[in-house]
């Protein structure tokens, strides 16, 4: 009897999933079928959400139709899951509909945690979702200069880059259209009392740092946000409060609702569900493996889409592996980031393997690999390369 296969999130996890498996199925001739299961009818790209809020792209630009996975074999199920049963392998779905599977991927992401701070939901524009960059855009249009100010609240957060990228992209941005802003950047400390940026390693922090001095964007590491006051317009830190005439906030990460159950919550950091590196299993049921943002610090990882891209082929492979195929099992590759800085591109590098002493991932040294304006172009030609494959 054919195998089922469930995935549930038709971002790049799952995605990426659900291709590698139905190719590789067919490939080897085995007896088993994959489903995805996405909420809407959409497989969007969220980096080039940061488009739409600076440069005005529509968002068709940004989504394909998640059904374009059909054309290799996938089933897709329109429908938002609202409940887990591991012990009965079993997916109930808002539809009132039920899906049981023999082997399940879970790759839903991470849930805006807005409600993790007084003021924070209320105030500020973000572009974490698509409708939000699009309202982003629209404010930074009518935008005609004052204070700026990009708050993380804690760490870890999507993209660990976001921040100083955005605020370099931001900083050229006013400074093409002759618009006065004073930039600054509020960054949780880390182990150590470092921030995000220190963390790169000084080969990736001597190339930030280049763009903070030029732009004079203002760098706060805090001890931890207390709230937003809009009355006041001021972001409260323990350690400080900095006043803003415009806000753009990092969300929060919280786990998905349908995560958020004993059975997935991890002990040590609720924000996250429990995993078992380096094979991304649940540490009880073999049977389901967690590829999402949410498994990915417990892992040990970051919370950014190569990682989660290469976690997807490592449990595929392993998948084809029990079901029959001979697949060599990859490791996890040193993670090659391609961002934005200013009006140009950057490529970096950092080197990861397994460290079987911790049961996690560590992270090596850091490097800057390219720095030039096609590598801007370079990056948005993949991401739309990726999309149009689900278009075509």
């Amino acid at each position: 009897m054919a195998k089922n296969i469930l995935i549930l999130g038709g971002g790049t996890g799952g995605v990426v999933a659900a291709l590698f498996l139905s190719e590789q199925i067919k490939r080897f001739g085995l007896d088993a079928n994959v489903t995805l299961v996405n909420k809407t009818e959409w497989h969007y790209m969220p980096p080039l959400w940061m488009d739409v809020a600076l440069e005005g792209i529509p968002l068709e630009e940004t989504r394909a139709p998640i059904r374009g996975l059909e054309k290799y074999g996938v089933k897709v199920v329109v429908d938002e899951a609202t409940g887990i049963n591991v012990a009965e392998r079993r997916v109930d779905l808002a539809s009132g509909k039920s899906l049981s599977y023999d082997y399940l991927i879970v790759a839903l992401g991470s849930r805006n945690g807005w409600e993790a701070y007084p003021g924070l939901a209320e105030e500020g524009y973000h572009n974490y979702d698509p409708e939000s960059a699009v309202r982003m855009n629209a404010a930074l249009k009518k935008f005609r200069g004052g204070r700026i100010v990009i708050l993380t609240p804690e760490i870890p957060f999507r993209c660990g880059i976001y921040p100083i990228e955005f605020a370099t992209v931001l900083a050229a941005y006013f400074e093409s259209r002759k618009i006065p802003g004073d930039i600054t950047v509020v960054l949780p400390k880390m182990n150590g009392g470092i921030t995000p940026i220190e963390a790169l390693g000084p080969d990736i922090e001597r190339l930030w740092r280049k763009y903070i001095e030029k732009y004079n964007i203002k760098v706060i590491a805090h001890d931890g946000l207390e709230r937003v006051d809009p009355a006041s317009k001021k972001v409260v830190l323990k350690n400080a409060e900095v006043p803003y005439d415009f806000l753009i906030k990092v969300p929060p990460m919280r786990l998905p609702k349908v995560l958020d159950i004993p059975e997935f919550i991890d002990e040590s950091d609720p924000r996250f569900t429990k995993v078992k590196a380096p094979d991304f299993r649940h540490p009880v049921y073999d049977e389901v493996f967690l590829i999402g943002e949410h498994a990915m610090p417990p892992a040990g990882l970051g919370t950014a889409g190569v990682f989660i891209h290469s976690a997807a082929y490592r449990v595929g492979a392993l998948l084809l592996e029990e079901l029959g195929g001979k697949y060599a099992t990859p490791e996890i590759p040193p993670v090659l980031c391609v961002a934005y800085v200013a009006d140009k591109g950057f490529m970096g590098m950092c080197n990861i393997w397994y460290d079987s002493s911790q049961g996690r991932y560590a992270w090596g040294k850091c490097y800057n690999v390219l720095e030039a304006g096609f590598v801007k172009l370079i990056k948005r030609s993949f991401y739309q390369g990726w999309l149009d494959r689900l278009r075509v």
